[in-house]
């Protein structure tokens, strides 16, 4: 059994993946492809979204997501293992037709569940459908399948926020996660929305409160009768990838990757953190290479349902990145990687102070949107900034709870998992965070930012420099003046005192 490579585990296996459209779902898809070439099918569960069905959106992925380029072009066969199941975790039975239903039941031997309502907000009724109620459907489906060998689920180190130092285990809900459930059917959303603050507890928002839910939901069916081999993947700040697909591509805003493109643009240049606390970042292949193989560990080793693996993906314990270094070299990345328009130059504070913050959010942002909208309304178009600003503050105010503290995430399964693994293995699916050079990465993960979320081509490189060093040149010359009218004005100060 030790033998077993990682390939060979999943060559002739189906897999069954949700979430699939979101930016790890890509990702597991692509390497599932491409280091896993003898897998059989992945089943993809994808819903209809605005009338386009889901083998409709399966192709736009494909054809669209550069996340398959490298398949495109050197694995085009594979992508024809993939085959999409019309399914929503918020519907009964996951929505999925008795057909398919069938299908799964008979073919399907690993399941990844990545499908998260991830929004920090107080919208507790869609999280509960999304994040525990839609775990708890993907178990009932497991309980099913006749060769199900694993369900890898996704959930985050942020479920526990009230703990200090979260260990890798499964903490017991202050509710009953059922009697929760039913308690949120029962009220209107009005009463509801009174309501959640209380119910949330020391939760900083739904999403942190639901997804630790979920987990208890999936332990309590995975113990009991018809229980199921489980493995939870809980990630931190996920963000671009390291090596794969591409490296540096991410395609969606949440969190690291929205402010470096916002102070990339130079859009925002205040934030609201402590520079000497970690940010636990997570490169997004880390955990996807995590999750394979430990679908893998437990496929092959574990003869008992009774234990569940637990996976705190982070690299705060192992090689932290402070948030002073962050600023440090993402500030001399952006002088390597600048956009070709920009408000002004790059530039960002830190601030914990709340204060100085808000000076500085009106000095560096509300006061010259205000000013450049009245230009943009005078012009005879319709101003935009002060909106934008009030929807990104509205953003960064979410995340402020995260960026202000900093948490201890025990993570030692997986270096006795990479312990297991062989060379090969390790080389192919390499989850090893030590390994990470975070200035060298940064560079990448700004490149990135720049090329797949504000969409600058890389031929677009000498331009942007050189309209960079213009903009530092006039930045200097108003530096300058203002430092001469500040002169000028103590000047005339003393003039007046010592010469009358």
């Amino acid at each position: 059994m030790a033998d077993i490579s990682i390939q060979h585990f999943y060559g002739g296996r189906s897999v069954f993946v949700t979430g699939v459209t979101g930016f790890m779902g890509k990702v597991l898809v692509e390497k599932l492809l491409r280091s896993c070439s003898d897998i059989d099918k992945i089943y993809l569960m994808i819903r209809t979204k605005r009338e386009v069905i889901p083998s409709t959106r399966l192709q736009e992925l494909i054809s669209n997501s550069q996340a398959f380029e490298w398949l495109r072009q050197n694995q085009p066969d594979t992508l024809k293992k993939l085959i999409p199941i019309s399914g929503d975790v918020s519907l009964s039975n996951l929505g999925i037709s008795p057909t398919d239903m069938r299908e799964l039941i008979d073919n399907v031997s690993v399941v990844f569940h990545l499908a998260a309502r991830v929004k920090l907000d107080n919208n507790l009724r869609e999280a509960m459908d999304c994040n525990v109620k839609g775990p708890k459907r993907v178990a009932i489906l497991c309980q099913q399948l006749k060769n199900l060998k694993v369900l890898v689920h996704v959930s985050t180190t942020y479920s526990n926020v009230d703990k200090k130092e979260l260990a890798e285990q499964i903490y017991p809900a202050s509710l009953d996660p059922q009697k929760l459930m039913d308690l949120v059917d029962s009220m209107d959303d009005q009463l509801l929305a009174s309501s959640t603050k209380q119910l949330i507890g020391n939760s900083p928002n739904v999403y942190a409160y639901t997804k630790a839910l979920g987990e208890n939901v999936l332990e309590d069916l995975a113990q009991c009768e018809g229980s199921f081999p489980l493995v939870i993947v809980r990630p931190s700040t996920v963000i671009a990838a390291i090596r794969e697909p591409i490296p540096g591509w991410v395609d969606d805003f949440n969190g690291h990757s929205g402010l470096l493109a916002g102070m990339l643009k130079g859009f925002i240049n205040t934030v609201k953190a402590n520079a000497e606390l970690i940010t636990d970042l997570m490169p997004v292949d880390i955990p996807i290479n995590l999750m394979i193989a430990a679908a893998w560990d437990k496929g092959i080793y574990e003869t008992s349902n009774e234990t569940i693996s637990v996976y705190n993906c982070s690299s705060g314990t192992l090689n932290p990145i402070r948030w002073w270094e962050f600023k440090l070299w993402g500030m001399r990345a952006f002088d390597k990687f600048p956009c070709k328009e920009m408000m002004r130059c790059p530039s960002v504070e830190i601030r914990t102070n709340n204060l100085i913050y808000e000076i500085e959010l009106a000095l560096y942002h509300k006061i010259p949107a205000f000013f450049m909208d009245a230009v943009i309304r005078l012009s005879g178009k319709k101003p935009f900034l002060t909106r934008l600003y009030q929807r990104t503050h509205k953003v960064m105010s979410c995340v402020e709870f995260y960026n202000l503290r900093e948490w201890q995430f025990v993570s030692r399964n997986a270096s006795y998992l990479m312990g297991k693994m062989s060379d090969d293995d390790r080389n192919t699916f390499n989850f090893d965070v030590r390994q990470i050079d975070w200035e060298s990465y940064l560079e990448v993960y700004v490149s990135g930012v720049r090329q797949f979320l504000i969409k600058d081509d890389l031929g677009t490189l000498p331009a942007a420099r050189n309209n960079l060093k213009r903009m530092k040149r006039f930045r200097a010359l108003v530096r300058l003046f203002m430092l001469g009218l500040v002169l000028f004005f103590f000047y005339a100060i003393w003039w007046n005192l010592f010469t009358n």
